[in-house]
C-alpha cells in the first residue's frame, strides 16, 4: 500500500496496523467510523530521515481506497 507522505511530498510504502471504531457526533447524531491504524515506514528526505519517518496515523478506512490513503 502507498501513501504520500505530507512532509515531503514523496509517496511511500505503508501497511495497516490494526483496526478500530472510533465515535462522533455527527449530523444525525452519534456515528462510528472504522478508523485504521497504518505505519509509515522510514524514509529519507535528502541526507537525513523524514519527519514523517517511521510514523503511526489513524485515517478513516472510507478514505483507503485502491490500495493509496489518502489523508491530511
Amino acid at each position: 500500500m502507498k501513501i504520500m507522505c505530507k512532509w515531503c511530498n514523496v509517496s511511500m510504502n505503508c501497511h495497516i496496523v490494526s483496526e478500530e471504531i472510533s465515535e462522533h457526533h455527527g449530523t444525525y447524531g452519534i456515528d462510528s467510523v472504522k478508523m485504521a491504524k497504518i505505519k509509515i515506514h522510514k524514509h529519507f528526505k535528502g541526507k537525513n530521515y523524514c519527519k514523517g519517518s517511521d510514523r503511526t496515523i489513524t485515517t478513516p478506512m472510507d478514505k483507503i481506497n485502491d490500495n493509496k490513503v489518502h489523508y491530511q
